[in-house]
């Protein structure tokens, strides 16, 4: 796979990122735990969003590799129950861990409740999943043209190959070599 074609794969990838390494840093700095399930619905909001408004670059890939299938629209909700609960594990995890790892080096006194710049929490990750997103639908599109721009340069420089081919060259039949300049009368 070219690496051109990995960059929008790692932008869709900086949402999920975001949002594991605000889990890490309010675990780090004894957040209150309730941001945890707040985490969890920020992203699985964000994914949401992302699906409304910029679809991922591999449905366009299957709508070309399959012209005659019909168009499927797909829910944007398809998959948040999982989603959510994937998520409220592994953000839990992270948290947990994080945490853990701060009692060591410091004294550990969780906040007790939510304040308001649990906040940054929450839309800063959602903030670089929608931008991530975006870039990756942008530049996705972007080498998607490309790479067909290529391939019909390409299939047009063989068809032009091919025509170039005169009927006056040697072709063989039957396994025997058939010359047409031979087979001409000098007249």
């Amino acid at each position: 796979m070219p690496t051109a074609l990995l960059l929008p794969v790692f932008l869709r990838l900086a949402g999920p990122v975001a949002f594991v390494t605000a889990a890490i840093t309010a675990g780090s700095l004894n957040r209150s735990f309730m941001l945890v399930p707040l985490l969890v619905a920020g992203a699985t909001l964000t994914t949401i969003l992302i699906r409304k408004v910029s679809p991922s670059p591999v449905g366009d890939l299957q709508g070309l590799l399959n012209p005659a299938a019909p168009p499927q629209p797909q829910s944007a909700f398809r998959g948040m129950g999982k989603r959510f609960g994937m998520g409220l594990i592994g953000y839990s995890i992270a948290f947990a861990l994080a945490a853990s790892i701060a009692a060591i080096f410091q004294a550990t006194e969780f906040e007790p409740r939510l304040m308001a710049s649990d906040a940054s929490y929450i839309l800063i990750p959602a903030l670089i999943a929608l931008l991530g997103a975006w870039g990756s639908a942008r530049l996705g599109a972007s080498q998607m043209a490309g790479m067909m721009g290529q391939m019909q340069d390409m299939f047009a420089q063989m068809q032009a190959a091919q025509g170039q081919e005169s009927a006056e060259d040697p072709f063989t039949v039957d396994g025997e070599v058939i010359d047409p300049d031979e087979d001409r009368d000098p007249s």
